[in-house]
């Protein structure tokens, strides 16, 4: 008789065992249908599938009976640690009930399986966790004994309420054992941060808390912290430090010095208003010889036009004095031009001339063939 036939049987045997031992007719009922689509799923050799409806089956209407079909459709669906689970509990809730052919299936089907399999030994630091493999619960640790687990790759997962999940692949090989570790890392327990400054000694905060000098050593719950240092004679330094959970680390600060004050002092321009306020003085006295100067060519102009008068010594020293005036006036006049222009001149450049250059300033009044001129040359 073929496996798939003697497989048959056996889950159809079950099927009338559970059928008859059901809590109520409508739980056997729900039962006998996730049986039937069981045994049509595992003659189609759809294993998975028929796993799913005998375990439906199993749950409508319990019985030992029917763990014998779950443990079958597990061992031919390679999953080993959980078939050598299920023909233990079906043997030991069965006991006396299990015929002799069927322990001694039951047994070989355990030997074949465990030939198979290797002893896998899960350990999870802390606290209890739930241990998954393959996406199928394993149980919570710790585990009271190796999982059983058939050659190939195998996903273990640790989770704890708290901490960060883990996963690990690992290879098994039939009949070799071996154990994976996990340290979980908590998502809130503090974990320690070494601070440290370049420079060494400045006070450091964190979190805007009282500063304390570096180097310190604190604990930080994991996410992003504020840390400020700050040292005389350097610029306060602001920096944000991620902690990541169950992970240690150390951070140092760099500080800058402080860059040194730059002062741009501009001396008062002396020379520029000097030289203005003398042009002024000067323009203004040139205007008033001016002034003079016309009045007195006014009543020479006059005299002139009466032609009744006759030209003395008093009207040639009046003709002289006006002709005076009037040079007086042009090189008044001149000066002051000279003189303004030259300090608007300097008092422009001094704001641009290097911080303790000695200016200096040259003032020449030339007699000219119109008169007189004047120039003024400045340095700085």
């Amino acid at each position: 008789m073929s496996a798939s036939r003697c497989l048959a049987l056996s889950l159809l045997l079950s099927l009338g065992a559970a059928a008859a031992e059901g809590p109520t007719p409508a739980q056997r009922k729900e039962a006998a249908t996730h049986y039937q689509r069981g045994v049509s799923l595992s003659k189609e050799g759809n294993y998975p599938a028929a796993l799913a409806e005998f375990r439906a089956a199993y749950q409508a209407a319990p019985s030992f009976e029917v763990l014998f079909n779950i443990g079958l459709c597990e061992r031919r669906a390679f999953k080993y640690g959980q078939s050598l689970r299920t023909f233990g509990e079906y043997l030991r809730l069965g006991g006396d009930k299990v015929p002799a052919d069927r322990r001694a299936a039951v047994a070989k089907e355990i030997e074949q399986v465990r030939s198979l399999t290797a002893p896998v030994a899960i350990i999870v630091e802390g606290e209890p966790a739930v241990i998954t493999i393959d996406g199928e619960r394993e149980g919570l640790t710790p585990l009271s004994e190796f999982a059983p687990l058939g050659p190939g790759k195998h996903l273990i997962r640790a989770e704890r309420e708290g901490d960060v999940a883990e996963e690990r692949s690992i290879e098994v090989v039939s009949g070799q054992a071996q154990a994976v570790q996990f340290s979980l890392r908590s998502l809130t327990r503090p974990v320690e941060v070494n601070l440290e400054t370049r420079p060494p000694g400045a006070m450091v905060s964190i979190d805007q808390e009282p500063a304390a000098r570096a180097p310190r050593t604190v604990k930080l719950k994991p996410g992003t912290h504020e840390v400020v240092a700050k040292l005389e004679g350097y610029t306060p330094t602001r920096t944000d430090v991620v902690v990541q959970p169950g992970q240690g680390r150390s951070v140092t600060v760099e500080l800058a010095p402080v860059p040194p004050a730059v002062t741009t002092s501009r001396r008062f321009p002396v020379l520029g208003v000097t030289l203005i306020s003398a042009g002024l003085i000067s323009s203004g006295l040139g205007l008033y010889f001016a002034a003079q100067a016309g009045t007195t060519a006014s009543q020479v102009t006059r005299f002139a036009q009466s032609g009744g008068v006759t030209w003395d010594a008093a009207w040639t020293k009046t003709e002289r004095a006006g002709q005076q005036q009037q040079l007086a006036a042009q090189v008044l006049l001149g000066a002051g031009g000279a003189l303004a222009l030259s300090g608007l001149v300097a008092t422009f450049l001094s704001a641009f001339s290097e911080p303790g250059a000695a200016p200096s300033a040259q003032v020449l009044i030339l007699p000219s063939s119109t008169g007189v001129s004047a120039s003024c040359a400045v340095s700085f």
